[in-house]
């Protein structure tokens, strides 16, 4: 039997470094694992917390009204993972995670949609007069006309934009990816904007980043997360559709359904979408098919 040489929880964080690099996965997941890892460690804070199921329970429940449901099971599947590491280093006996589970993703989408008209009035208060408002005007047409998230627009290069039969297409370097192994289609009106926007620039390298900071801090430089969903909001402001609903992934929801009221069947909006799983795409489908034709409409009383 695995001889325990660790007595607490606490006293685990010293295994955390190896746990890492033995690792064979990316970049991107070892710094997710690092980052749950840390956010275990520093909820037990110093106390000599006894390690037991009760103790991961506590934590999951502690997680659940400051995470998402996503965030909450990710740190789960990290701290069972590092446990399990424990248990074949003989660290500890067993591993008190195993079958802890995590929080049931809620049905349906808690952001709402933009209608046509919304996104007209948002397009509209974007100022086009100088290079800011260029730029935000062109990300802005990408994130709704093509789906793109945010950490795909940040990844964005000016030369991920290419020719293929006949067509503009953005590489895109998506969620979990470590390589560029997806495209969007540029519609003529997308692709134009763009190019307005990239004559403003002048002659630039093909690897920087497609929409920079403009910035004094950051100048050239890629744009964060908060920066974007900043202007983004400001904007949704202006135009006067801002709820605690609408927010800036609500551009990526507004496509996907804009593409099935357009006719687009599940794998062609899947597709489109990059969405891994299909049944991320049925959820479009099924509140469209509520909404559209609701069967409480048939109710005859």
């Amino acid at each position: 039997m695995a001889r325990t040489t660790k007595s607490s929880a606490n006293q685990l964080s010293d295994e955390t470094k190896r746990f890492l690099d033995s690792l064979d996965a990316s970049d991107k997941t070892r710094q997710t694992y690092c980052v749950a890892l840390k956010t275990f460690f520093r909820w037990v804070d110093t106390d000599e917390k006894a390690l037991s199921q009760d103790l991961v329970r506590a934590y999951r429940d502690w997680l659940r009204p400051n995470c998402t449901a996503n965030t909450v099971s990710t740190y789960l599947v990290a701290l069972r993972r590092f446990l399990d590491f424990c248990v074949e280093e003989e660290v500890i006996t067993e591993n008190p995670a195993l079958g802890i589970k995590g929080v049931r993703k809620p049905r349906g989408h808690l952001r709402h949609d933009l209608s046509r008209a919304h996104i007209r009035r948002l397009f509209d208060e974007i100022d086009q007069s100088d290079q800011i408002g260029l730029r935000d005007y062109a990300m802005i047409n990408l994130m709704v006309r093509n789906g793109l998230r945010v950490v795909e627009v940040i990844r964005a290069n000016v030369g991920d934009l290419e020719r293929l039969q006949g067509r503009t297409i953005l590489r895109v370097l998506g969620k979990g990816r470590d390589s560029r192994d997806e495209f969007v289609v540029l519609s003529p009106l997308t692709r134009d904007i763009i190019e307005d926007y990239l004559e403003t620039r002048g002659k630039v390298r093909a690897d920087t980043p497609l929409f920079p900071s403009l910035g004094i801090r950051n100048f050239g430089g890629r744009l964060s997360t908060r920066t974007i969903h900043r202007r983004v909001t400001y904007y949704m402001k202006e135009a006067g559709i801002k709820t605690n609903k609408i927010s800036p992934h609500s551009l990526r929801h507004s496509f996907v359904t804009l593409a099935i009221e357009g006719g687009a069947t599940l794998v062609e909006a899947q597709a489109a979408a990059r969405h891994r799983s299909v049944q991320t795409t049925m959820v479009y489908f099924h509140e469209h098919g509520r909404l559209t034709d609701p069967i409480e409409d048939r109710i005859q009383i």
